[in-house]
């Protein structure tokens, strides 16, 4: 049973916000780049198609790296890793700004990637660490919280930017507000803890052993599963949702938005339920049942497009509502003092879904099945679902 502790302490919303802060930035970096491709693809006159292999070459570094950092966190700790990621992440942007080729710039972002691949594993440990047991649901909530401001503030400010001055200046503003808070990270004091280990529950392993544990590699599924259907709901909305509903590419927009935000809301919530109670698998089946069942509700092209926007709404908040519950039992199956390799390793999951899901889709819609690509996105819900309940009867 999780302990009652005192109010919140100062040192723990001190390392709550800086660490949410860093996974803002995370996301922010990597949704960014996409208002500059216009201007950059002119400026160096090079497609779309090697315009999307920035983002190939960032996502690449940061997915096949992300484990061999966690276990750099395990071994070394997870604060100097944190610091060192952020670091040459920001300090890459940074230096994009100066680039006199797409080569240039492709090297630099895949650099990036690389610095990207720390903050999972790092977030988790520093968070299990710094914050009390009783509210580590409420703190993984925050962190996944800041990723998704993140993931929405990214592209509306770097088009600003971008419109006050270049995308040139754009990218070193950005990466200058990362080396910035590297410095704060480095003058923290005690505020940012790593030692995450006394806070597991089960005994500690080497960190390559826990990679084989039956519940980690559930849980890497699980990620797999969930990341394949929200790719596809979120990459492609621009095209299916004028396709099936007939409303503009901007409208399609504005209800993508309502389903990112509810989302953010939905993980504070979660936050709070995830704290609350210990059926974290429960949280999730009841979850995202709901969800599976509004993505092919929508999917039948039936609905007024007041109810989408609603179906949107309350998808993106049961959805938020997943994110806590889901790190907890992460935290709950990984062994002591591998908390980072493990984390690092069932986040891979995701580069994995969105690498791999969206060729599926483009089939789809290649072969004008626009209907199908939302029941293939509630598919793979139901699939995670069914993933759990193998796994409710037996110990993770």
């Amino acid at each position: 049973m999780t302990s009652i502790s005192p109010t919140i302490t100062g040192r723990e919303i001190h390392a709550i916000s800086l660490v949410g802060f860093g996974h803002f930035l995370s996301h922010f970096y990597m949704f960014g780049l996409t208002p500059l491709f216009v201007v950059i693809g002119a400026e160096f006159e090079v497609s779309y198609l090697q315009l999307g292999g920035i983002l190939t070459a960032y996502n690449i570094a940061s997915g096949v790296l992300q484990t061999p950092m966690g276990v750099l966190v395990d071994k070394f700790g997870a604060r100097r890793v944190l610091i060192g990621g952020l670091f040459v992440t920001s300090s890459a942007f940074a230096l994009s700004g100066f680039t006199s080729s797409y080569w240039e710039l492709l090297v630099l972002f895949f650099i990036a990637g690389a610095g990207n691949s720390v903050f999972h594993p790092a977030d988790y440990v520093i968070l299990t660490a710094s914050v009390d047991d009783s509210r580590h649901g409420r703190a993984y909530s925050m962190h996944s919280f800041g990723g998704s401001l993140g993931t929405a503030a990214g592209p509306a400010v770097m088009a600003a930017l971008m419109t006050m001055t270049d995308w040139r200046t754009a990218l070193v503003i950005s990466g200058a507000v990362g080396i910035c808070l590297c410095l704060v990270f480095v003058f923290s004091g005690d505020a940012l803890r790593e030692d995450a280990a006394a806070k597991q529950k089960t005994k500690s392993e080497t960190p390559l052993r826990s990679m084989i544990n039956r519940g980690v590699i559930l849980l890497f599924l699980f990620y797999v599963l969930t990341s394949s259907a929200n790719i596809g709901l979120t990459a492609f909305a621009p095209i299916y949702l004028p396709a099936l509903y007939g409303v503009t590419v901007e409208t399609a927009a504005y209800i993508l938005s309502v389903l990112l935000f509810s989302n953010a809301l939905g993980t504070l919530f979660g936050g709070w339920l995830a704290d609350k109670t210990p059926r974290h698998d429960l949280v999730l089946v009841v979850s995202f049942s709901i969800y599976a069942t509004l993505l092919a509700i929508v999917g039948t092209a039936l609905l007024p497009v007041f109810l989408v926007v609603g179906a949107f709404m309350l998808g993106g908040f049961v959805r938020g509502i997943v994110n806590p519950s889901r790190d907890m039992m992460v935290r709950e199956v990984a062994p002591a003092g591998a908390l980072g390799t493990v984390f690092a390793f069932v986040s891979t999951g995701f580069n994995v879904g969105q690498g791999i899901a969206p060729l599926a889709y483009g089939a789809l819609l290649d072969g004008e099945l626009t209907n199908e690509l939302l029941y293939l996105s509630a598919a793979f819900m139901v699939a995670s679902i069914l993933l759990l309940l193998f796994s409710r009867n037996r110990s993770l």
